[in-house]
Formats: C-alpha cells, sequence, structure tokens
C-alpha cells in the first residue's frame, strides 16, 4: 500500500511541473456567447513583445503596455471574448494587476492555439447565424527578410504568409489588422514590382484585394522603418494616438462610428507637427472590402465604459490621465465640435482631465476630476482640481503631438490631400537613404566627367570633321564629273555632321544631365525636410530611367553604327565601280574606310563597352541589401461564405 502510495506521489510530482508549463502557454480560452439571438459578436487577439530575436534590435519598453490597453478597450467590444499574448515586464504587472492573469506568453505556439480556438468559436457563432467581427492587434518588433515582412514573437517570427493563413482559417465576417511595429507594411504580404526597392499604397491595395478583401489594416511605420516610443505616454506613439481615436476623438461627424479614413486622418492630424519625418508615422489604412468608410470602431457597441459628452465654443484640448498620471487618451476638437468619448470603467476611477486654454498669451492647463456619476459627462460636470501638479516630462520631440484641432474640417483636409498626393511609399530606411545619396553622388560624378569630356571632344572632332568637309568641297577643277559628285557629296556629310557635333557639344557643355539633377534635387530635397521615402522613390525612378535610356542608347548606337557600316561599304563599292580613268582615289577610300571604321566602334561600343553609368545602376538594382522583393509565386483561392462565393489568383509566372 505504501509503496502504491509512493507512486502515485511521483506521479503527481512529474505531471505538476507540466501541467503548470501548458497552463501558461495555453491562453484563457473564452466561449462564444450562448444566446441564440443572432447578433453581432467581437472577437479579439492582442500580441504585445518588447524583446527583439536575436537581440537584433533595442528591447522595447511599452509594447506590452500597449498590448495591455488594448486589450481593455477590446474587452469593452467583445467581454470575455478577448485573448491577450504579452510578457509583463515588472512594471506593466504594478499597472495592470487585474490584467496580467489573461496574459499568456507571445509565443508562436500559444498564436496558432490561439487561432485554432478562434476559429472553432468563429465556426459556431457563424452557424448560428450570428455576424462575426475579429480584432487582430500587434504591437512589436517587425522586420524585412528574404523579400517578406515578419513580427517577432517571443521564440520565433510569423511570416506575412502566416499571418495570411491565420485568418484565412478564421471564418469570420470581416476582420480588423492593427500593426504597430518596424517595417509593418510589408505584413500585407505587398511586394516591391518590377525590381523596385519600395512598395506603394497601390501595391499593398491590390494584395489585399487578391488575398484578403474582407479584411481591414490599419498599420504605420516610420520613414525609417521603426516603431517609437515615449516615455512621457508610457506607449509607443502610434499606438497611443490610435487608441486615442478609436475612444472617440477621431469621430469627426458625430456618429458614434470611427471609420478607417477619420482614423487615418485624426493620426496624420494629431502626428503632422513632428518636426523630424523620420519619427513621424506613415499610416496605411483600408477598410474591409476597400471601403475606407467602413467602421474600425463603434462607440455604442462599447459597455462597461464612461462617456463623455463634451464641447465648447472653441478649441477643445484634452488629455485623460489614469489615477498614477499616464496619458490614456489625447483629443482636440475643432471650434464648437463635440467630442464624444468612452473610457474603460477602470480607467475612468481615478482620472484626471487635463485641459489646456489655447489663447495668445500662450496654454494654461487645468485640471479636472472625473465625476462618479450615472450617464455621459458633460465638461460642466468635470470637477475642477487645485493645479498641483504640473505637465509631466520635458518638452521633448513628440511634444508637438495633438497641437493641431481635429474635426470635420482637417478630415476633409485630409481626404483632399490625399487626391491631389501620389501614393505612399513604404520599405525605405535611413540606410537605404544614405546608399541612395552614395550612389546619386557618384552617378553624378560620372556623368559630369562624361559630360565634360564628351562635349569638348565633340567640339573639337566637330571641327576637324568640318574642316575635312570644307576642304572636300574644294574640288579639283580637272577632275571628272564623278569625282566632283563624290567629293561634293562625302565633303557635305563631313561639314554637316561636323556641324552637328560642334552644336551637341556645346549643348552638352552647359546643361547638367538627368543624374546630375536627381543627386542635387535629392539632397536639397532632404535639406528641405522632404519625406525620406517620397525622395527616395523619386530618386529611383531616376535611376530606373537611366537604366532605360543607356538601354536605348545602346541600341540606338548599335543600330547607327551597322547603318553606317552599311552606307560607308556601299559608298566604297560604288565609288570603285564607278570610277573614270586613273585618278587618284586615295581620298575617297580613306575617307568612306574612316566612316566603316567609326560605324565598327559604334557598334562595339554598344555591344562590348560598358560605362561607368551601366556599372553603378547594375550594383544599384542588384544590392541584396535593400531587401528587393523576389517574385511571387503565383498562389489561387476560393472562398464560399453566405454572401457568395469569391476566387482569387494573386502572383507571378
Amino acid at each position: 500500500m505504501s509503496r502504491a502510495f509512493s507512486l502515485l506521489l511521483g506521479l503527481l510530482a512529474c505531471c505538476a511541473p507540466a501541467a503548470a508549463q501548458a497552463q501558461q502557454a495555453a491562453p484563457v480560452s473564452v466561449p462564444a456567447p450562448a444566446s441564440t439571438a443572432p447578433q453581432k459578436l467581437t472577437f479579439a487577439v492582442v500580441v504585445g513583445n518588447n524583446q527583439s530575436l536575436g537581440n537584433r534590435r533595442a528591447e522595447l519598453r511599452y509594447a506590452d503596455d500597449d498590448a495591455a490597453r488594448y486589450f481593455e478597450i477590446l474587452e469593452t467590444m467583445a467581454p470575455g471574448r478577448v485573448t491577450l499574448l504579452a510578457d509583463f515586464d515588472r512594471d506593466t504587472q504594478k499597472l495592470f494587476p487585474k490584467t496580467r492573469p489573461r496574459a499568456a506568453i507571445p509565443s508562436r505556439r500559444n498564436l496558432e492555439a490561439a487561432g485554432k480556438r478562434l476559429a472553432e468559436q468563429v465556426r459556431a457563432a457563424r452557424a448560428a447565424g450570428h455576424d462575426v467581427e475579429v480584432y487582430f492587434v500587434f504591437a512589436g518588433h517587425g522586420d524585412v527578410a528574404e523579400g517578406e515582412g515578419f513580427i517577432e514573437l517571443s521564440e520565433a517570427r510569423f511570416r506575412a504568409r502566416d499571418l495570411t493563413a491565420w485568418l484565412k482559417s478564421i471564418p469570420f465576417s470581416r476582420a480588423h489588422v492593427i500593426l504597430d511595429s518596424c517595417n509593418s507594411f510589408f505584413m500585407l504580404g505587398a511586394r516591391k514590382p518590377g525590381g523596385r526597392h519600395f512598395a506603394t499604397s497601390e501595391d499593398a491595395s491590390r494584395a489585399l484585394a487578391s488575398q484578403l478583401p474582407n479584411v481591414g489594416v490599419f498599420l504605420s511605420t516610420s520613414a525609417d522603418g521603426e516603431a517609437f516610443e515615449w516615455s512621457e505616454i508610457q506607449s509607443g506613439i502610434f499606438s497611443h494616438v490610435v487608441r486615442s481615436g478609436f475612444l472617440g476623438a477621431a469621430d469627426a461627424n458625430g456618429d458614434g462610428q470611427v471609420s478607417y479614413v477619420e482614423l487615418a486622418a485624426f493620426v496624420d492630424t494629431a502626428t503632422s507637427d513632428v518636426t523630424n519625418p523620420n519619427m513621424r508615422p506613415h499610416v496605411f489604412a483600408r477598410g474591409p472590402g476597400a471601403r475606407d468608410s467602413a467602421s474600425i470602431a463603434s462607440l455604442q457597441s462599447m459597455t462597461a465604459v464612461k462617456r463623455f459628452e463634451l464641447s465648447d465654443a472653441g478649441q477643445l484640448r484634452l488629455r485623460v490621465r489614469d489615477a498614477n498620471g499616464v496619458p490614456l487618451l489625447d483629443a482636440h476638437g475643432e471650434n464648437a465640435q463635440r467630442l464624444q468619448l468612452a473610457l474603460p470603467e477602470e480607467w475612468s476611477r481615478g482620472a484626471l482631465v487635463e485641459r489646456t486654454v489655447l489663447g495668445s498669451e500662450g496654454t494654461a492647463p487645468s485640471w479636472f476630476g472625473v465625476p462618479a456619476q450615472e450617464g455621459p459627462v458633460t465638461l460642466a460636470e468635470l470637477e475642477p482640481l487645485p493645479r498641483s501638479r504640473a505637465g509631466r516630462g520635458p518638452g521633448e520631440t513628440f511634444e508637438p503631438l495633438f497641437s493641431r484641432p481635429f474635426g470635420p474640417v482637417a478630415l476633409a483636409a485630409y481626404e483632399a490631400s490625399n487626391v491631389r498626393q501620389a501614393p505612399r511609399v513604404y520599405g525605405v530606411s535611413r540606410e537605404d537613404t544614405v546608399r541612395m545619396q552614395l550612389v546619386l553622388d557618384q552617378l553624378a560624378s560620372v556623368e559630369r566627367g562624361k559630360r565634360l569630356s564628351e562635349s569638348i571632344g565633340g567640339i573639337g572632332f566637330g571641327g576637324l570633321l568640318g574642316g575635312a568637309g570644307v576642304g572636300m568641297l574644294h574640288v579639283d577643277a580637272d577632275a571628272s564629273k564623278s569625282e566632283k559628285r563624290e567629293a561634293r557629296v562625302l565633303g557635305g556629310v563631313m561639314l554637316g555632321v561636323g556641324s552637328l557635333f560642334v552644336i551637341g557639344g556645346v549643348g552638352s557643355l552647359i546643361s547638367p544631365q538627368k543624374g546630375e539633377q536627381a543627386a542635387r534635387e535629392f539632397r536639397e530635397g532632404i535639406r528641405r525636410g522632404e519625406d525620406p521615402s517620397r525622395a527616395f522613390a523619386k530618386a529611383d525612378d531616376v535611376v530606373s530611367d537611366l537604366v532605360r535610356k543607356r538601354r536605348a542608347e545602346r541600341l540606338a548606337e548599335g543600330i547607327i553604327g551597322s547603318i553606317v557600316i552599311a552606307g560607308c561599304a556601299t559608298g566604297l563599292t560604288l565609288g570603285e565601280i564607278a570610277a573614270e580613268g586613273g585618278g587618284n582615289r586615295m581620298g575617297r577610300r580613306l575617307g568612306w574606310s574612316a566612316g566603316m571604321l567609326g560605324g565598327a566602334m559604334m557598334l562595339g561600343d554598344a555591344i562590348f563597352m560598358r560605362q561607368p553609368v551601366d556599372t553603378l545602376t547594375r550594383i544599384w538594382r542588384e544590392d541584396p541589401s535593400l531587401n528587393q522583393y523576389q517574385a511571387q509565386k503565383l498562389q489561387a483561392g476560393f472562398t464560399v461564405t453566405d454572401k457568395g462565393a469569391f476566387f482569387s489568383l494573386a502572383g507571378s509566372l
């Protein structure tokens, strides 16, 4: 009996660690509501990871805080149906003691397991007739490798193709993907077509339409491809602004729905005064079905929230802080605009409202407490507090955030600007910009040297050729008729060609080449504070044009050389046939032979010679460090939903 008891204790001791590990690794499984009445159901998966695999990048400080706040917001929209994958650091554990038990390790295994459970729950909900909406939110590191974007989990990469497969396995009605990570744009499966070193919003739109038509995306990458954090708000810049808009600050028309275009305009307006363009988020937003007017957040669907209805005759600049003084939400409404905000009840307990009155003599912040009353809180019902503290933090880089008011006017200006501007450019880092500057400087130097040497050589050669032509026109009076005709033709041709060489040389001497102009414009644009990604794209187009121009020049040179050879050979042959008497035919023989030699040199140059500009552009196009995207394999998909059947075909052969 004692031996059996000992074996039982040993078995329990062996099983206990495995059970504890499984409990830590597996996210909380949340069943779908038992209600059978058709309704709109929301599910969400939130992932936050501070770490970088292999310590390739500096560790983030607030990705876990961002994940916790996203989780608490989505819990108001999908109570009990949100999965959280985040490894809280010590500070975050103290700030979110109630959320911590719901968090599991942000591993690939846990994310895949969460996707499988979510697919089962969504399938059951759809079978019951419910309309299902799914959110996928990530805050952390990401990058591009071998032409494909990825985000970094605790122990592995989660690539663009993995996210696409993860989403396709869940039969939702529509989904929303929010990414706050480095190079998050390339998690869309967008490719850099035609060998380009960058991709545009149009490329991403095509990729989404072909692969994930019922998925909306809202993401950001800075011009340098990095995610930026600010200790003042203890959050990533992009995530804080997005959450502020989510909670109503981006509702420009006051209908209680925050659309993709409203949120994009809100983020753009809030960050437009950040002076360093490398630290300013570049937003890519596309609603499900390519409808930017689609809602990404509904204030009416939020439960367990404290609602605010605030308005003033002038601009209303507000910041809401939690009981610890950490900013939760920022809003800046236009004149007489009514702000409808929703704050999770847990956040509103002990919260402070900081209102800044904008006047000619500067800013004067005032502090208010949030009353514990039922129903919406108005501006008059906020409880004034003594000004016992000053603004937190020094005037850092991101101090200008939210300095511009947002509302219908700002939204209209944003939409009008998008119509006028070229598509956004993504996938360009600071190193790429420096590399481009070096390439352009070398191209400019090569083209300048080539232009000067060719100009001087062309003028000199044209002068000699024209002089020889003039000499040929002075025909000996005793020459035969055919010799006179041949001399006049050859002399006229030489004089005309020589004149063209002189004119071309002078024009080339005073006209900078395209590469020289591109280098100057690129440097001046960066100095003026132009968006480096757009400057890079324009310069890359110039390099592509130079490649095409050189290809056309070599083709034309080969064709002209062949024509010159054939023409001179024909002239020499006809001259020999038509020659009368003995006469001295050495001059015309040398002339036609020189023409044949020149044509042969042109043809050989077109076929065999590589100029420095050819080498530089080839190195640029084949530079592996620029993460050129490779051709995507052909992919086909067929999906059947209650809305109909969808067939998609994407990629290239």
